[in-house]
């Protein structure tokens, strides 16, 4: 009886261990960012040294809690002194990790924060500030000119107000905030390069300069519990790594890891039509082939499909005018587009080429619709794009 009463007396003992409470709801990926290195190229590094940073993204669903998530991808640790976040032009409130306001982000792990009680309305604006006690080189960032990072002067300033004496167009670190929900809520995530990043893009343009952002305000007005977060970057591509990993690379980390997520929405494949064998500084790239782009497209849609996510395609669009417009090119996305409309493959298509190109030439990006590139559309293009998404496709 004696050793029975002992592991009972231990078995107590560890459920009180575990019995912290939890917060009641659900914890929902409100915003994303996919991160990639910096390092080989120093210009797109922030470097700083007893300093304050800030940062301010737009979170798309309503809560009374946040919890932050830092990345260290590409760099070693990295000791924090001192982090806030607050609602855009609201007080700063401090953010935990462990208990703790100084920590340390791990070398190649995420860190995610205690649950911080700062109640947001979907599409907020969250500014975070991070204190650097030390010097510290961040290499793990994201592109983000339309919304840049700004540097205080020497010492915490991360609970005040301060007049930056730098800014960057890299985010560092700062890859998910989370929002507690009161019951879970389906996510899209919108997957792709430049045309979906659209790192240029303010938070208060007018017109709304991200399709995924104008899909998400839609979805909200017609009261459908869908969040959209966005995982794209500029130059990313299909097969090959360029800017970051490639999207097949990347599809575990952005996509599969994020709790909760329903369906993808693609766009992405230009880059490795124009990249393929062009020539830059006398060095070619690989030449790869519609059948390699199909392949690479199936293998996203399978891994997918493992879990349970749906896969939404767009139609690749047109580039005719882009500086690595070819017409082997041209005949490429001309192929692939076929089979996106065609094959069966997704679980939906929007065929967004249509929705953009010139009537008169639709080889072309509509002039009124596009940055003058030839290849990206601009404010009005992108609000094109998110209104001409049937919503029925999210049930």
């Amino acid at each position: 009886m004696r050793w029975q009463l002992r592991l009972g007396i231990a078995a107590g003992a560890v459920s009180l261990i575990g019995a912290a409470p939890a917060p009641q709801g659900t914890w929902t990926r409100a915003w994303t960012a996919s991160m990639w290195q910096a390092a080989p190229v120093p210009a797109q590094m922030v470097s700083v040294d007893n300093a304050t940073i800030r940062s301010a993204v737009r979170v798309g669903a309503s809560g009374g809690k946040i919890r932050l998530r830092l990345v260290n991808d590409y760099g070693p640790a990295l000791s924090i002194g001192a982090v806030t976040a607050r609602v855009a032009g609201g007080p700063a409130v401090r953010v935990t990790f462990d208990g703790q306001g100084a920590t340390s982000v791990p070398e190649g792990a995420p860190l995610v924060s205690d649950p911080v009680p700062l109640p947001v309305k979907a599409f907020d604006i969250v500014e975070v500030s991070i204190y650097f006690p030390g010097k510290a080189d961040l290499t793990t960032v994201h592109a983000a000119s339309g919304a840049p990072t700004y540097v205080s002067a020497p010492g915490d300033r991360s609970g005040e107000a301060f007049t930056p004496v730098a800014k960057h167009n890299s985010r560092p670190l700062l890859a998910g905030i989370d929002v507690l929900t009161p019951k879970p809520r389906p996510i899209v995530v919108a997957y792709g390069d430049s045309i979906t990043d659209n790192t240029g893009c303010a938070n208060d343009a007018v017109p709304v300069c991200r399709w995924s952002d104008v899909l998400a305000r839609r979805l909200a007005a017609a009261g459908k519990p869908h969040v959209v977060v966005t995982q794209a970057i500029s130059g990313n591509r299909i097969l090959a790594n360029g800017t970051g990993p490639s999207a097949l690379a990347r599809l575990d980390r952005d996509v599969l890891a994020v709790p909760g997520v329903t369906t993808i929405v693609l766009l992405e494949g230009i880059n490795d039509i124009g990249g393929s064998g062009r020539v830059r500084d006398g060095v070619a790239a690989p030449t790869i082939t519609a059948d390699q782009l199909i392949q690479g497209y199936r293998q996203l849609v399978t891994r997918a499909h493992d879990r349970g996510i749906k896969v939404i395609a767009m139609t690749v669009l047109p580039y005719e005018g882009a500086g690595y417009y070819t017409e082997a090119g041209e005949a490429m996305r001309t192929r692939v587009n076929a089979w996106i409309r065609t094959s069966g493959t997704f679980d939906g298509v929007i065929d967004m080429e249509e929705v953009v190109a010139d009537p008169a030439n639709p080889k072309r990006l509509a002039a009124d619709l596009q940055r003058g590139d030839n290849l990206h559309p601009d404010g009005r293009g992108e609000t094109r794009m998110g209104e001409a998404i049937d919503l029925k496709l999210f049930r």
